[in-house]
Order: structure tokens, then C-alpha cells, then sequence
């Protein structure tokens, strides 16, 4: 059986355009790289609002989207799809970047 990648819950995620890092919105309009402190959407209606505004507070970002995410009990989030959980990780990131530096 297929696991369920759309989740209730929601976050916003984009890349940053100054140096390429995954960044998430958080509930005050701005983008960090801390997905402890995104804005959560906790329903449909929500969600749509929260890309929206990741839409709206697009500057310095591209292309912001969704993420299906997961809520432990301790409030702890965490990407439902693979993917996401790369991304989230900085791992594929960092070796990129210090292979970059190595040769700059």
C-alpha cells in the first residue's frame, strides 16, 4: 500500500535565490532554514492561505510550494516524502557547497 504524501498538515517551503538553501515561512512573513519554526497549516482552507502568503513574500526566493508534514507529540516536524526530508536535511546541499568552494 502506497503511503499517504498530502498529510493534513503543511508547511511552505522555497529555495533561497542568494545561495540556493531550502528555506521555510514562518509565522511572522519570513523565510528561515529552520523548519522548527515554519508556520504550520492545519487544514485545506489554511494551507491555501499559508502559499499564498509564501507567494506574496516571494522576494528573495523561488519557487515556494507546499510540504506534507508530520507532528510528533513533542511538536517536533518532519517532511512526509523523501524528498522533502533531503531537502530539510541540507545533506546533498553541503557536499555541493563545499565541493564549490574547494574549486573556487
Amino acid at each position: 500500500m502506497a503511503k499517504n504524501l498530502s498529510g493534513e498538515l503543511h508547511v511552505a517551503s522555497a529555495n533561497r535565490l542568494r545561495d540556493g538553501m531550502v528555506v521555510f515561512l514562518d509565522e511572522a512573513g519570513e523565510w528561515t532554514t529552520r523548519l522548527d519554526r515554519a508556520a504550520v497549516a492545519r487544514d485545506e482552507r489554511s494551507a491555501e492561505i499559508l502559499l499564498a502568503r509564501a507567494q506574496a513574500e516571494a522576494f528573495g526566493v523561488v519557487d515556494s510550494f507546499l510540504v506534507a508534514v508530520a507532528e510528533s507529540n513533542d511538536g517536533t516536524l518532519e517532511p512526509l516524502s523523501l524528498r522533502e526530508k533531503i531537502r530539510a536535511s541540507g545533506l546533498t546541499f553541503d557536499a555541493i557547497a563545499a565541493e564549490a568552494v574547494r574549486y573556487a
